[in-house]
């Protein structure tokens, strides 16, 4: 109970929380995987995804994550194994009434590409009551890893956007940014208004990495509505009595 409190308590604080997912929900990561790999061999050459970089380039590197974007939504049961793998979260946080983002999007990031987001935060086009949920397929540490800012700081960072010193971002990102190694199993949550940075990625490995958002059926929606962003996971026994 104390470790389920602290999560909480760390996320309401900070905005974000690494949260390990239950042994037995894990099969989906590998089994997706395993058929990725397969689908796409051929830029693979029989070897890691963490050695993807090794056998393709830049240049092509987003037409092939498009590929493989369109395979991975193809599979109907992703949503709700990521879903359920993060259940008691979610009933805590967001409750049993919950939309999810219709498509998963797939991020790979190979060494020294510089195509990638700044800072940022995902409203106001995302919804304030959103769960954004970064689930690596790697495990990532160092640059690999997604940089946080904590909520405490986001006054500080809102008057750069303001200024449109963007000079600064990244030295501020540096400063009171928190970046936690995560492996293969845990997961990175964080609210959409919660400010975020994708540092370049300096290892010798290539990041991969699925994302997906989750919020409560009834809190409001920012610029995405329901029909044409989301998609009805799970409701509740009174949502759904009151439905028929």
């Amino acid at each position: 109970m104390n470790l389920k409190n602290n999560i909480f308590k760390n996320f309401y604080h900070n905005g974000f929380v690494s949260y390990e997912i239950n042994k037995k929900e894990l099969m989906f990561i590998n089994k997706l995987k395993e058929e990725i790999h397969k689908k796409f061999k051929v830029f693979f050459a029989g070897d890691k995804f963490e050695n993807f970089h090794k056998y393709n380039s830049f240049e092509s590197i987003n037409s092939t994550r498009m590929k493989i974007i369109n395979f991975i939504n193809t599979k109907k049961k992703l949503k709700k194994d990521i879903y359920y793998a993060l259940k008691p979260f979610f009933d805590s946080m967001i409750g049993p009434d919950v939309v999810v983002q219709k498509n998963v999007n797939l991020a790979i990031q190979m060494p020294f590409d510089d195509e990638r987001p700044l800072l940022h935060k995902d409203t106001p086009l995302s919804s304030m009551h959103e769960l954004v949920v970064w689930i690596p397929l790697v495990n990532c540490k160092d640059s690999m890893c997604m940089t946080m800012i904590p909520k405490n700081k986001h006054d500080l960072i809102d008057s750069l956007f303001k200024k449109n010193e963007e000079i600064l971002f990244e030295k501020y990102s540096r400063k009171y940014g928190v970046r936690k190694n995560i492996k293969v199993g845990n997961v990175l949550i964080f609210n959409a208004n919660n400010f975020h940075y994708i540092p370049l990625n300096t290892t010798k490995l290539t990041r991969w990495s699925l994302n997906l958002r989750f919020k409560n059926l009834f809190t409001p929606y920012g610029q995405r509505n329901l029909l044409d962003y989301y998609e009805i996971i799970n409701t509740s026994y009174m949502t759904k009595m009151n439905s028929n």
